[in-house]
Order: C-alpha cells, then sequence, then structure tokens
C-alpha cells in the first residue's frame, strides 16, 4: 500500500508540476510551436533534396542558408516547447511532406523552378505565421520566438522574392 501510495503522489506531483510549468501558454501558441517545428524540419528536408539536385549555385546558396537557419529555428524552439508542455514533431509536415514527394521526381530546370516556387509560397505564408503569434499571443516567450522567426522569414522571403525574379518566376 506504501509504494501505491508513494507512487501515485510522485505522478500527482509530476502532474502538477507539469500543468504549471506550462501556464502561460495558449492552445495556439502550443499548435504554432508544433507547426513551426513541421515546417523548418520540411524546408531542411527539401532543401537537401535542392543540394543533391539542383547545379544551379544561387538555388545551392539559398538552400545551404535553408538548412543552417531553419535548424537553427528548430533548436530554438525545443526550450520553449519543453516550458509550453508540447512535444515536437520530428518529422516534417504533411503538406512538407507533399511538396518534397513532388519535388523528388524532378530534375534539371524543371527542380529548380518548382523549388523556387515552394519556397516562395512556404516563406511568404511562414511570415504570415509567425507574424500572427507575434501578434495575439500573450506569452514573452512565444513573443520573442516569433519575432526571431518572423525577422528570419522576412529575410528568407526578400532572398527567394529576388532568385525567383531574376529566373522569370512570378
Amino acid at each position: 500500500m506504501k509504494l501505491y501510495a508513494a507512487a501515485l503522489a510522485t505522478a500527482l506531483a509530476a502532474t502538477a508540476a507539469t500543468s504549471v510549468f506550462a501556464q502561460g501558454f495558449s492552445d495556439k501558441d502550443k499548435t504554432f510551436l508544433k507547426d513551426s517545428a513541421g515546417d523548418n524540419l520540411g524546408e531542411i528536408k527539401a532543401a537537401e533534396l535542392a543540394l543533391k539536385t539542383t547545379k544551379n549555385p544561387q538555388i545551392r546558396e539559398f538552400a545551404q542558408k535553408m538548412i543552417t537557419d531553419h535548424k537553427a529555428l528548430y533548436a530554438g524552439e525545443k526550450p520553449v516547447a519543453t516550458k509550453a508542455g508540447v512535444t515536437l514533431p520530428t518529422t516534417p509536415s504533411i503538406s512538407s511532406d507533399a511538396t518534397y514527394v513532388k519535388l523528388k521526381v524532378l530534375s534539371g530546370d524543371t527542380f529548380d523552378k518548382e523549388y523556387v516556387k515552394s519556397m516562395v509560397s512556404d516563406h511568404h505564408s511562414d511570415t504570415t505565421k509567425a507574424k500572427t503569434e507575434h501578434d495575439t499571443t500573450q506569452n514573452a516567450e512565444m513573443k520573442q520566438l516569433s519575432a526571431h522567426a518572423g525577422t528570419v522569414m522576412e529575410s528568407h522571403t526578400k532572398m527567394i522574392d529576388a532568385l525567383a525574379g531574376k529566373m522569370g518566376i512570378q
């Protein structure tokens, strides 16, 4: 009986600690963390494919930046997610995987154009998501995280928009 009581007390204490630990994070904040992490992993996976597939040095440079920056964004989400009581995904989002599957069968100029188009779309969308999170969250850590993500996404958006323009992609 004492063993059961001790185990129950430990479980209740852990539950209480987790709920206190996760205070201040809305469901919307938690969803943003999960979605953003999945999107970051998708950007990394697509960029790794681009490095293997493209011969265009500008796309290669952009893809390498995507790997570096999105790995850093994902790593930066981990401690905030822990505080929020959120387990981050370890695989790309479903939409990112769908883009990857589409790109994987392409090569040459067709791959380059489709990769750039997908990056334009993704980064415009991700910039909006980060700005919306920043403007609506009440959590200081989420405000800081989303502001940083938004700045990085804006930088990526400018880069990919310029590359798309050079390639004649609208």
